[in-house]
């Protein structure tokens, strides 16, 4: 028998009995299933957040003269070239094999398709609205983890889903006189759902480079996007107001390159869905740039609804929770002393 046993040994030699009684481990205590990352990966994290906040807004001012499809398949385009330069000045690996496949759905999924659903969308949706629907991404993130095996559903989510869910009616049907437009809503939860499943795809496949991930992801949206333009018979023009120059300055440097960055830097450093919490603080700082720059009014329908909805996802996905408790273990028949271990030779 190879299998430590541990008894109770009494002090009193005659006490001892036929059915000797093991000593069970104390049971620690449940550790919470959340933790946070380190400082440096907050420090990106806080970063990620402000710059994303202005991105919307942004976007709804270069419609002002470049359409929507267009518009984003010239900076995913320029922002490629430049993660390209980068890829080989640095001397970055190229992925292979299986991360190759895991950059190019990354690529598919939160570059082409998300912003094909979130371009269009924006058309008709105010920055701020945009902004709150986007908070749901924690919510789909996690379901999207439990398709794939990686999470399992807990009542907080579902609660958190009804809550969100009846935020967003909340919103829509306080819009009155504003007339927010039905697909368009749905375009832009389409596109947060390829974003959630984008982050989820990006934890299952083997690690890569951010540098070269992004190169190969903003050429791939930019080629999907560039061609569902030219299908639509946009126009491609070179913007004239200095207004536009600027919003698709900003987007090109800031976000579409520096917070896709962060966003991966995060990514590798902290679970999917802790990296999509940033989509819940995000909506608090587009509110402030939209009321002040684009003039958006903030209305207690919209105020009323945001928070369902960021009420939601507080509730489904940012509370910690205590993982299952591990099976009891079998009671010893009488007679026969408790191992402790896993097994016997």
């Amino acid at each position: 028998m190879t299998t430590e046993q541990c008894f109770v040994i009494p002090e009193d030699a005659s006490d001892i009995q036929a059915d000797p009684t093991i000593v069970e481990p104390t049971p620690k205590p449940e550790a919470k299933s959340s933790a946070l990352p380190d400082n440096k990966t907050l420090a990106a994290f806080g970063t990620f957040i402000l710059l994303a906040g202005g991105a919307s807004v942004a976007i709804r001012i270069t419609y002002g003269e470049l359409p929507p499809f267009y518009s984003g398949a010239a900076r995913f385009a320029l922002a490629g070239i430049v993660f390209w330069l980068l890829l080989f000045l640095r001397r970055v690996p190229f992925p292979r094999g299986q991360a190759l496949l895991g950059a190019v759905l990354f690529g598919v999924l939160s570059v082409g398709l998300a912003f094909t659903f979130i371009a269009w969308g924006l058309v008709e949706t105010p920055a701020s609205t945009y902004q709150v629907l986007m908070a749901m991404v924690p919510l789909l993130t996690m379901f999207f983890a439990f398709l794939h095996g990686v999470e399992r559903i807990r009542w907080q989510g579902l609660l958190g889903s009804l809550l969100s869910v009846g935020g967003i009616a909340v919103v829509v049907g306080g819009a009155g006189g504003d007339g927010l437009s039905l697909p368009h809503i749905l375009a832009i939860i389409a596109g947060a759902a390829c974003l959630s499943e984008a982050g989820v795809i990006a934890k299952k496949f083997p690690r890569s480079h951010p540098i070269a991930m992004n190169a190969i992801a903003m050429t791939i949206g930019a080629l999907i996007l560039s061609t569902i333009s030219l299908i639509t018979k946009e126009q491609w023009v070179i913007p004239t107001q200095t207004d536009t120059w600027l919003a698709f300055g900003y987007l090109l440097i800031f976000v579409t390159i520096i917070v896709f960055l962060l966003y991966l830097y995060v990514l590798g450093r902290w679970t999917a869905s802790g990296t999509s919490y940033g989509f819940v603080v995000t909506p608090l700082v587009t509110i402030v740039i939209a009321a002040s720059l684009a003039g958006e009014q903030i209305t207690l329908s919209f105020i009323a609804g945001g928070a369902l909805v960021l009420a939601g996802v507080l509730v489904g996905a940012l509370l910690p929770s205590r993982p299952p408790k591990p099976p009891e273990k079998a009671q010893a028949s009488p007679g026969e002393p408790s191992i402790s271990g896993e097994g016997a030779d």
